[in-house]
């Protein structure tokens, strides 16, 4: 299952501001509803270029088929293999960049049984 604890609007409060880290949330469709200020700055998007776009834009093209699958087959099942713990991801930036960054992705249902899915992302260094 997806997890035992139950994440409410405070519990994603709290995932926003933890430790200034950025921060992006998306509907069940992988629909961008939601960045903070500190992944505006990071990852160089703006509201009007990510949000209300699929969230496959900050990620690498080779892995988007995947994502989409991903979020297509959560949607049947409710089962996932990639929510609460960390995972080394490239985000790619508005630019084009790609930033390698550890995810943190949580999913929280709401009492209309609708899923979103929230993203601390955490900038990782260079690795040459």
């Amino acid at each position: 299952m997806v997890s035992q604890q139950s994440w409410t609007e405070d519990s994603i409060r709290q995932l926003r501001e933890q430790q200034d880290l950025p921060f992006v949330r998306a509907e069940a469709s992988g629909v961008v509803c939601e960045i903070n200020q500190r992944f505006r700055e990071v990852y160089r998007w703006r509201d009007d270029q990510l949000l209300g776009q699929s969230l496959g834009l900050i990620l690498p093209p080779s892995f988007r088929d995947s994502h989409h699958s991903g979020f297509a087959r959560f949607k049947l099942t409710e089962e996932s293999r990639v929510l609460n713990h960390p995972l080394k991801l490239a985000t790619f930036c508005a630019n084009g960049e790609a930033i390698v960054s550890e995810h943190y992705i949580v999913a929280e249902k709401d009492r209309n049984g609708t899923w979103s899915f929230a993203a601390t992302l955490k900038p990782l260094p260079d690795e040459d």
